[in-house]
């Protein structure tokens, strides 16, 4: 039978929570780096290795399920690391994104890193350098997505207005993945010309410039469908958006959710269409202006974002929390257990796919980020 683990990063260590493929019981132990913030983890199955990032001792690297740890920072000036992507075919690969939207490689499993350079020149380049205190994170480089089965493309985040950049050459060359989205960033934009009506390169620069201008269209979260790898979910500042050609052309599926503000969102691992999001919330909340304020839902879509049903049987009626971006996962047994974890120190999980949920944990450090492990 399969082994599940739930990794639950938090601001002060590493909870792991383990059961078996039924998910009815599970055994946590941990904390591990305890006092150390831990923003993110990853696994590669070939090495049987967990890699951690944190936001002050780097990146780690642990052999043993999380009970120790080495650091791995040689050539990694920046020891506010946000996330950490193992490369699914040549997993010697790391890739790491740090405070201030800087992306590092290494080619050695992390005994030595390099600034990755063409993301220097990447577009939206301008708006990436320097800090500021905007959300809880300020400048970060968040997201690191590869295409399993083509992992020279890569989609990677980084918390500034230009929401995402695209690259099909392993990191070479660069362009924006952002089209559809920003014109639909909250909505269509009425100075926009008549459908058909063409519009110079300059002016429609022009125009989106005037538009993000109004807007915060920054990227929380993007998810790979590893059903179908062209088809990628994105949970938007302003909405929740669907590509089918891996990022160069997204559709707003926001209809339906009860607001389009959220940060986390999980991909099914066998089925293309589905999708799961937790709305946040806009204007309920002095600190940093977004929160779950009330009931706890779910919100899963069957349809690629078509509809969308609520789920919350089993969650609290009346909380006041967050789900962070990186706080949501999904497994890939069949059914899917889906798991999630909140700011106030809750951890949740369903073993049908949402349908019913169950307290994992609770009193746990504020949850930053969630990932899941089936081996």
């Amino acid at each position: 039978m399969p082994k599940v683990t739930v990794l639950a990063g938090t601001t002060e260590g590493l909870f792991v929570l383990e059961s078996d493929g039924t998910r009815a019981r599970w055994r946590a132990r941990g904390p591990y780096l305890t006092g150390v913030s831990v923003t993110h983890t990853a696994w590669s199955p070939k090495h049987k290795t967990l890699y951690a990032t944190t936001s002050t001792e780097g990146v780690l690297r642990s052999t043993n399920g999380g009970r120790t740890w080495t650091p791995i920072n040689d050539g990694l000036p920046i020891r506010k690391v946000w996330t950490v992507g193992v490369n699914p075919k040549h997993p010697n690969e790391l890739w790491a994104g740090t405070h201030f939207s800087y992306l590092f490689r290494s080619s050695d499993r992390g005994r030595s890193w390099q600034l990755a350079g063409g993301y220097l020149n990447a577009p939206g380049k301008e708006q990436r350098w320097g800090d500021w205190g905007f959300g809880t994170i300020g400048n970060s480089l968040h997201g690191i997505h590869f295409d399993p089965q083509d992992p020279k493309r890569m989609i990677i985040v980084s918390s500034t207005d230009h929401g995402a950049v695209r690259t099909e050459d392993g990191g070479e060359t660069w362009e924006y993945a952002r089209d559809g989205v920003i014109e639909s960033c909250p909505v269509a934009e009425a100075s926009a010309p008549p459908s058909g009506a063409p519009e110079p390169v300059e002016e429609r620069r022009k125009r989106i410039d005037a538009h993000l201008a109004q807007v915060h269209a920054c990227t929380h979260r993007i998810g790979v469908s590893p059903a179908a790898t062209n088809v990628v979910y994105r949970q938007q500042h302003c909405g929740v958006y669907r590509s089918d050609d891996f990022g160069k052309s997204w559709t707003d599926i926001s209809s339906g959710l009860p607001d389009r503000h959220g940060f986390p969102l999980a991909v099914h691992a066998r089925e293309r269409d589905t999708v799961f999001v937790i709305p946040a919330y806009q204007g309920k909340c002095k600190k940093h202006n977004s929160c779950i304020q009330g009931a706890l839902d779910v919100y899963r879509s069957r349809t690629g974002g078509h509809h969308w049903e609520k789920l919350g049987r089993g969650l609290p009626r009346k909380v006041h929390t967050v789900v962070l971006r990186h706080g949501m996962d999904a497994d890939a047994l069949s059914p899917a257990g889906v798991y999630f974890g909140t700011t106030a120190g809750e951890l949740y999980g369903s073993a049908d796919e949402g349908d019913t949920w169950t307290v994992l944990a609770k009193g746990l450090p504020r949850i930053q980020g969630v990932v899941t492990v089936v081996t």
